[in-house]
């Protein structure tokens, strides 16, 4: 239990320490488009659906932020295996981003572990055609050292404009039990969540100082002033939230 939390620690300070450079450059593109009225898209194919949805809809997080979400691609799909079969299927994630509303200058963050698989590298691939930002949050060290699945021969990484690297190992898995054995206990949902969220808190801060107004950031409806508060960015905010 011990070596799952001291891998955790480890990683986020090497996130912390060596991406910083470029989360900063990743939340003024986010702020930027915000103020002139954009949205922030989020993909992520499997478990990395959890990502999406993380910073959607969610007490502190962002208002104008559009998850991309397709049954086929979480574990709702029937039987789970199914969304590794979609992942890998060319086509399939081109379809999906046919149906979202994306504009020129928005924000489009891409979550892969691995960064090789046809879902993904099409989102990128269909983010830059319509002229938005692609962010890859990926881990290089893996995505490096593998081909892609995709006929391009892109991995997400050399299609995006920025990139996150989340220094996890290959495989994803933090702990060895014993040798010859596959590891336990992935890491990605834990530094793809933090990464994310420090992202949140520096775009709602640049916000503050840069447009001198509250940051669209919705407050829990679970506090007694959160329905009145969060009904102005109802208001405020169309919603271009694709229903799932």
């Amino acid at each position: 239990m011990e070596r799952y939390f001291e891998v955790v620690f480890q990683t986020l300070e090497t996130v912390r320490r060596a991406e910083a450079t470029t989360m900063s450059q990743v939340a003024e593109r986010i702020t930027t488009s915000l103020a002139q009225g954009g949205v922030l898209h989020i993909f992520g194919a499997g478990h990395a659906h959890l990502l999406a949805e993380e910073i959607s809809y969610r007490a502190g997080g962002l208002v104008p932020v559009n998850p991309i979400l397709d049954i086929g691609y979480t574990l709702m799909a029937n039987p789970p295996s199914r969304t590794t079969a979609l992942e890998r299927l060319e086509g399939y994630a081109r379809t999906l981003m046919e149906g979202y509303d994306l504009r020129p200058g928005e924000v489009l963050i891409v979550f892969s572990q691995s960064g090789i698989n046809p879902g993904p590298v099409e989102v990128a691939l269909y983010g830059k055609e319509k002229g938005l930002t692609v962010v890859a949050i990926t881990s290089l060290t893996q995505s490096r050292n593998q081909a892609s699945r995709h006929s391009s021969g892109k991995r997400v990484f050399e299609i995006a404009d920025l990139v996150i690297d989340t220094h996890i190992p290959p495989g994803d898995a933090a702990v060895e039990i014993a040798p010859g054995l596959p590891r336990v206990a992935p890491l990605s949902t834990v530094v793809g969540a933090a990464i994310l969220q420090a992202l949140v808190a520096e775009v709602a801060a640049r916000w503050y100082h840069t447009q001198g107004t509250p940051p669209p950031v919705w407050m829990s409806a679970n506090l007694p002033e959160g329905d009145r508060y969060n009904q102005q960015w109802l208001a405020k905010f169309p919603s271009r939230r694709k229903p799932f």
